[in-house]
């Protein structure tokens, strides 16, 4: 039995302790995220508590999603970027510069940057124009006969931009370059696993093309070790979809 205790010692004891982390607290953050973002349960859960206005807020609206959805976007926070960088900073000692936010660019990959915008923004306008795009997007959904646009929707995409930074910091600062010194470009292909399984539900089109996404963000992180270059695609993209959605809906 020692010995077998003394194996596994030995085992753990060889591993890179900040690569170990990451990847066991990507499973459990997704985890999380995923039973915690049920507004109903939450509102069940805090019945006949003081929270009991909290629940009911996020779970019993009316005139909108908005409040489900500040409630999505603080677990996010939470999960994605909050704990992470606690982590980071108090735990392993280590700079949040190296793990994506630093703002220097190398040069020429801005006209990288560009040439994407140049070539995803006609296929965001392509999947505009099918049924499965238009239902899903935007994820803010009003019941009433307000107009979109005001200042609810501007909130929305506030926030939504919030959640990009949090996700693109997670997974392409966080989590690449946690695994970066032990696994090197491989770190990439690995951060795409569970980026490509965060999209299960939505169109199965977008699912698949997470896959060349993650990738392709992974490899601009890894290159620059900066989140911007990918938070800056993602934004323009995802704003873009709100609005081709909208627009096709006639709710503009």
């Amino acid at each position: 039995m020692l010995k077998i205790y003394e194996s596994i010692r030995l085992d753990f004891a060889n591993l890179d302790k900040l690569a170990l982390f990451a990847m066991l607290y990507v499973a459990f953050a997704l985890t999380c995220i995923y039973y915690l973002n049920n507004p109903k349960w939450i509102s069940e859960l805090l019945k006949d508590t003081p929270l009991n206005w909290f629940g009911e807020t996020i779970g019993n609206s009316e005139r909108s999603n908005l409040p489900q959805l500040t409630y999505w976007v603080s677990l996010l926070t939470t999960f994605y970027f909050i704990i992470p960088t606690i982590f980071i900073k108090f735990v392993f000692g280590k700079n949040l510069t190296d793990f994506g936010l630093k703002f220097q660019i190398e040069e020429g990959f801005w006209q990288i940057l560009l040439l994407c915008f140049v070539i995803m923004l006609p296929i965001v306008f392509i999947a505009s124009l099918t049924d499965s795009f238009v239902h899903k997007y935007p994820f803010f959904k009003i019941f009433t006969e307000e107009p979109y646009l005001g200042s609810a929707i501007i909130y929305w995409e506030i926030i939504y931009i919030l959640q990009f930074f949090c996700l693109e910091f997670f997974f392409r600062g966080f989590l690449i370059q946690s695994l970066k010194p032990s696994l090197g470009f491989y770190s990439i292909f690995v951060m795409t696993i569970p980026y490509c399984m965060i999209h299960f539900g939505k169109p199965s089109a977008e699912a698949l093309a997470a896959i060349v996404a993650g990738v392709f963000l992974g490899w601009l992180s890894f290159t620059n070790n900066t989140i911007w270059l990918g938070l800056s695609l993602h934004c323009v993209v995802a704003l873009t979809m709100d609005f081709l959605a909208l627009y096709q809906k006639k709710q503009l």
